[in-house]
């Protein structure tokens, strides 16, 4: 959706379409046919919860999964971008790229495909960046950067940028009293204040974080 703002902002001519990843490809979710979660819920459940021990293999199971229905998706795409046409397609997901790129290149061939990285670093293999020769990377780490280049991308397919994507409105100056907003939200005026996310569902994980900083006396209040 930032995405999609920035570009309206930027290029009004322009005719962006959002797809939602998870309901195109429904049909071919084992693990909802098996426990009616989605896969992603299944993730944003383990991550609430801290269940982040082994999640490594858990990872890795479902990238196998991935790959033995490989051909399937593939198809399942092909016919979805012959009905929606576009100049060039963008990803903001990891773990589906390689389906999305051969897809992609076969029913449009020589068309754009763009990958934006929305972490701070790739975790090989098969994770955000493939092998794929039409794949165009997006970056926002010089290691994520780095990384790119290891895997043989050249310079007109990575393309280094200074952070994540973010909404306009972070870009937006205000006429706000920092000073009264702090002191509204019960804050001291005098620290400087930090946000603590972690994704879009928060976690466990967050309260530890809150700790380890109380205990290392840093000067900084946190959300």
């Amino acid at each position: 959706m930032a995405l999609q703002a920035m570009a309206k902002a930027q290029k009004p001519d322009w005719e962006v379409e959002l797809v939602q990843f998870q309901e195109l490809t429904d049909r071919l979710d084992v693990l909802r046919k098996v426990t009616g979660i989605r896969i992603q819920e299944q993730y944003n459940t383990l991550l609430r919860n801290g269940w982040t021990l082994g999640s490594e293999y858990l990872l890795r199971v479902l990238q196998l999964t991935i790959r033995v229905f490989h051909g399937p998706l593939v198809g399942l795409l092909e016919r979805f971008w012959k009905e929606h046409p576009a100049d060039l397609l963008i990803s903001v997901i990891p773990h589906f790229n390689r389906e999305i790129a051969e897809s992609w290149e076969k029913v449009y061939p020589g068309r754009p495909f763009v990958t934006i990285i929305t972490d701070l670093a790739d975790f090989p293999p098969r994770f955000w960046i493939e092998p794929a020769k039409n794949q165009i990377v997006i970056a926002g780490t010089e290691k994520a950067v780095e990384q790119a280049r290891a895997f043989g991308k050249d310079d007109s397919h990575v393309f280094g940028v200074s952070g994540m994507v973010l909404r306009p409105e972070f870009y937006q100056e205000s006429a706000v009293d920092a000073a009264a907003v702090k002191r509204e939200l019960g804050l001291r005026e005098d620290l400087a204040t930090a946000m603590v996310l972690f994704g879009g569902f928060g976690s466990k994980v967050m309260y530890e974080i809150t700790e380890k900083i109380d205990a290392a006396r840093l000067p900084v209040q946190l959300i």
